[in-house]
């Protein structure tokens, strides 16, 4: 029993933070509107006590005198309280301090208003219905920690008791009043702590309940971010299922029926044949090899695998390097491919992603131009960033293909020029590769005049 009322009297560190927010935010509102309602009511007393002033003689004069003074003292004191309260907590919130001293002294005028008032009333009556109303009203509206709430309470009985002794001659009303203030005191207390743990247990319960909630939230967006990944593997496992069944499997028994020819009719056929068929086989190859590594890429993309690793690097150099092992196809299409770039153009960037994406884009526009087309790279650079330009002079695209080109989920592949076939992940390998480097791409075309493919990448600085 002893522990219980020794655990109920203390004060956790969960509870100091809910002291110093929630209840003094309660108290803070709960005085600023008892403070408001209590205006008008002390003003009403004022009015009605002056109204009979002129007609009342001897000791109800003085009665009418000191009730008057007390609630113009209230409504003053009030007032105050209340533009303080309105001024520095609720509409700026700036004094804290200043809040919590005006909750003291309305508690202390709620204390000494009741009594003083029971102790004027004694000069007309024997009732002390002002200590009555005041001591409820504190109870029920001030949320007082126990502690305070015994002293609080001790010494609101003790100043009822000094000024009763002093107003109330009558010893044996005297003796009824002090029991009744002691009575009410005691209850007081009583209500004042068990609102003040019921007002404790239920900010809890919310703040448990406030915190389970945010839990729950946080549990959801959880689920449906691992959710949203469980289908994006899914999606990726199709998409590889896929483009190994169809995609890769078409150039693979190109690939074969070639070599079939080749090893069955080889003592027949002529050495112009035999060059024919291996220009082919050797396109073939390259193309397959190109959709093989785009697949590996895309596939570590999707895994977010793919750190960009920055370094200065040369770009007439990279697109350079990039064209190395591609220039075969254009020349088997009797493409002229120009890098037109400037040599003293430095880019920071990831090379072999880089690599990647001019390979990819150079082969994609090698699929759409016709024999003896044109295709040349440029570079335009500007303070913050270098647009890179790879143009064509091919076949172009409808409005409604070069609308969904970069658009995620939207991959599509279509046969070129020569039937050249593609997995369709290419340009998705671009878009991300050069998100990840910090740029942007993009396309321009028309139908049956060409296409440009644009990315830009951060200055060099």
């Amino acid at each position: 029993m002893l522990n219980k009322l020794i655990d109920f009297f203390k004060i956790s560190e969960e509870d100091r933070k809910i002291i110093k927010t929630n209840i003094l935010n309660e108290n803070v509102r709960r005085v600023f509107y008892l403070s408001v309602i209590g205006i008008p009511i002390s003003l009403l007393h004022v009015i009605l006590f002056i109204s009979h002033l002129k007609s009342s003689v001897g000791i109800e004069y003085e009665w009418r005198v000191s009730i008057i003074t007390i609630h113009t003292s209230i409504i003053i004191l009030l007032s105050i309280i209340s533009l303080t309260i309105y001024f520095a907590f609720i509409k700026k919130r700036s004094n804290i301090r200043l809040a919590e001293i005006c909750i003291v002294a309305v508690a202390l005028s709620l204390l000494f208003g009741g009594a003083a008032i029971s102790a004027v009333d004694q000069k007309i009556t024997t009732a002390i219905n002002p200590f009555i109303a005041t001591t409820i009203i504190s109870s029920i509206i001030l949320l007082i920690r126990p502690v305070y709430s015994i002293l609080y309470y001790s010494f609101s009985f003790i100043i009822f008791y000094l000024l009763m002794n002093y107003a109330q001659a009558n010893p044996d009303v005297l003796i009824s009043n002090n029991v009744n203030g002691l009575t009410l005191s005691g209850l007081g207390l009583c209500l004042s702590l068990i609102f003040w743990k019921m007002n404790l247990t239920r900010i809890k319960q919310h703040k448990l309940i406030e915190k389970q909630k945010n839990e729950l939230i946080e549990n959801l967006n959880k689920l449906k971010f691992y959710s949203e990944e469980l289908k994006e593997s899914d999606t990726t496992k199709d998409k590889l299922i896929s483009i190994i069944a169809h995609d890769l499997r078409s150039p693979l028994a190109s690939l074969i029926n070639v070599t079939k020819l080749v090893s069955e009719d080889f003592d027949i056929m002529s050495p112009e044949e035999i060059k024919k068929i291996m220009i082919s086989l050797n396109k073939e190859t390259e193309l397959t090899f190109e959709s093989l590594n785009n697949l590996l890429l895309w596939t570590k993309t999707q895994r977010k695998k793919l750190v960009p690793v920055l370094k200065t690097t040369n770009l007439n150099q990279l697109v350079e390097n990039s064209i190395l092992p591609i220039r075969t196809l254009c020349n088997q299409k009797r493409i002229a491919l120009a890098n037109n770039i400037a040599e003293d153009i430095d880019i920071c960037t990831d090379s072999s992603m880089m690599e990647s994406v001019i390979k990819n884009l150079i082969i994609n526009s090698i699929k759409f131009t016709k024999e003896e087309g044109n295709i040349s790279i440029n570079a335009t650079a500007y303070e913050d960033k270098i647009i890179i330009a790879i143009q064509d002079n091919g076949i172009g695209m409808e409005p409604k293909v070069l609308e969904k080109l970069f658009k995620s989920g939207s991959e599509f592949t279509t046969n070129g020029t020569q039937n050249e076939k593609g997995t369709g992940l290419g340009l998705q390998i671009c878009k991300e590769f050069v998100e990840l480097n910090g740029g942007q791409i993009w396309a321009e075309s028309k139908f049956g005049i060409g296409s440009t493919f644009y990315f830009s990448l951060p200055a060099n600085k």
